[in-house]
């Protein structure tokens, strides 16, 4: 009898000790099941100083092993890993391994789905919108990160001084930076007592317009207004961070003119008699001529105001007349 005892105690040793390993690497951002529309943070907690190396993989893809445990490593980071992932659009699986020398510890696997902001993806049920800044995992940040700056902090300009700084100072790497973003005044947009925390205080056309008065007033007073922007959405076509293209527009313009306006891309666009409609006008690479638009390249820009105007296509010259377009270039 105590042989069988011992026997089920063992047993039931083995059957916690399981579980412990299996709960071992948390998923802090994103969650399993979750939906990000960013690629900007993958952070992973091991709860465990006894791994020396990770393996991620993406999709099949997987890493080199990254070494966390060295002692610099853990005075550092602790029992963190943090990566700037980069997910394919869609479903995306991911496994971590976590390795002791070669003894694999644990493996631990997730499904994120990845919808960018500039090209949108419908988001499968199943799967629930990721958010980094919650009131637990911020609790995981602690002890070396302030948490609770104050508006004076995070107002500080790109510097250690600034909390915001110490995480997201790759936004300042892009071609085009946004004017808060380059000051690092994070809190002229987002609230320090938002819900979740920092979240913008409010978005799109009724954020952008407290700033950009200028366009705001424009809007009120056009007669047509581009889809977009009729409806308020800022963030279809511009980031409000940054990105390589002028405007900090989401993509190069002709490209993103092109992701809605699908039908203009399969067929020439502004058909010429002299062509015999075989041709379209030409778009980039070449020099605009519009005197209105000195040292910019010809692009869909180049004939359409891309908010508005007070005619029917949102033509440049605000008029009716399409010849009197054509001779901003074609003058004789």
């Amino acid at each position: 009898m105590g042989r069988i005892v011992r026997i089920l105690t063992c047993a039931v040793l083995l059957m916690l000790q399981a579980g412990v390993a299996h709960s071992t690497v948390s998923l802090i951002y994103p969650r399993d099941k979750g939906w990000v529309d960013r690629a900007d943070h993958l952070v992973i907690k091991f709860n465990t100083l006894d791994a020396t190396h990770v393996k991620v993989t993406v999709n099949g893809i997987t890493s080199e092993p990254l070494n966390v445990g060295s002692s610099e490593y853990q005075r550092l980071f602790r029992d963190f890993l943090i990566l700037q992932p980069l997910w394919d659009k869609g479903k995306n699986t991911l496994r971590i391994d976590l390795l002791a020398g070669d003894r694999l510890l644990e493996t631990a696997t997730a499904e994120i789905f990845y919808t960018p902001k500039d090209v949108p993806l419908p988001i499968p049920a199943e799967y629930v919108h990721s958010i980094l800044h919650l009131p637990e995992q911020d609790a995981l940040c602690t002890p070396c990160h302030n948490m609770r700056p104050t508006a004076a902090q995070a107002t500080a300009g790109p510097d250690r001084n600034n909390p915001c700084f110490t995480c997201h100072r790759r936004m300042m790497d892009q071609k085009q930076v946004h004017g808060p973003v380059g000051s690092f005044s994070c809190v002229y947009c987002h609230s320090l007592q938002g819900q979740p925390r920092y979240a913008a205080t409010k978005r799109d056309a009724l954020l952008c317009g407290e700033c950009h008065m200028d366009m705001a007033a424009k809007l009120k007073k056009w007669k047509y207004l581009h889809g977009p922007v009729a409806a308020g959405y800022c963030e279809v076509c511009h980031d409000p961070h940054g990105s390589p293209n002028p405007a900090q527009l989401r993509q190069p313009i002709n490209q993103l003119c092109l992701s809605c306006h699908e039908e203009i891309g399969r067929t020439p666009h502004v058909n010429t008699m002299s062509l015999g409609g075989a041709s379209g006008h030409p778009l980039g690479e070449r020099q605009d001529l519009n005197p209105n638009r000195k040292g910019k390249t010809l692009s869909c820009a180049s004939c359409h105001n891309p908010h508005g105007a007070d005619v029917r296509y949102y033509f440049q010259s605000n008029t009716d007349d399409r010849m009197m377009l054509c001779q901003f270039c074609h003058r004789k």
